[in-house]
């Protein structure tokens, strides 16, 4: 049996379309360059940081050991995709630090030199889900609560009832 190849019954069109031609043509151009908005940065620059929920778990244990904790609990739904919870019993966040807690490049680990676990993490949280903060320092009668989105505070620290340390919660979009 022999096969005949190349040949088609239809026959082959002799001019393209304009809009094909036209496709053709803008495909063939360099695609232009561009800024990206700062919120897709932040975005991109937390992926670095957080790439999994196991990540974000380090990132917070890491905090904690920081902090001297003596006692860590981790709370994590769904396999850490919808809400990763992480509670110390460390020194806590001082009151007056708590406004830039969620500023990228703001850190009470790093001075002339680095002796910390970890220090980009939480901020960078902020630009992948919802971070709540809840702490307490030595001495304080009560504790404070902020909640941050996209690195910023949504609203000034509030006082509330709090345990020795400190407890992020981060609920993941």
């Amino acid at each position: 049996m022999e096969v005949e190849r190349g040949h088609s019954e239809e026959p082959l069109p002799t001019m393209m379309a304009e809009d094909e031609a036209e496709a053709i043509r803008v495909a063939k151009e360099p695609p232009k360059i561009h800024r990206l908005d700062q919120s897709v940065l932040n975005r991109i620059a937390a992926g670095e940081v957080i790439q999994r929920p196991v990540s974000a778990v380090k990132e917070l244990v890491e905090n904690s050991l920081d902090a001297h904790s003596t006692s860590i609990n981790v709370v994590v739904k769904d396999g850490g995709l919808k809400l990763i919870q992480v509670s110390d019993d460390g020194h806590g966040i001082r009151y007056e630090d708590l406004p830039i807690l969620s500023e990228r490049h703001s850190t009470s680990k790093l001075s002339k030199s680095i002796k910390s676990m970890g220090f980009r993490g939480l901020a960078s949280m902020t630009y992948v889900g919802h971070v709540t903060v809840t702490t307490i320092t030595a001495g304080q009668l009560h504790g404070y609560r902020e909640s941050c989105l996209d690195g910023v505070m949504e609203h000034e620290p509030k006082a509330c009832a709090a345990v020795k340390g400190t407890q992020i919660m981060f609920l993941i979009f």
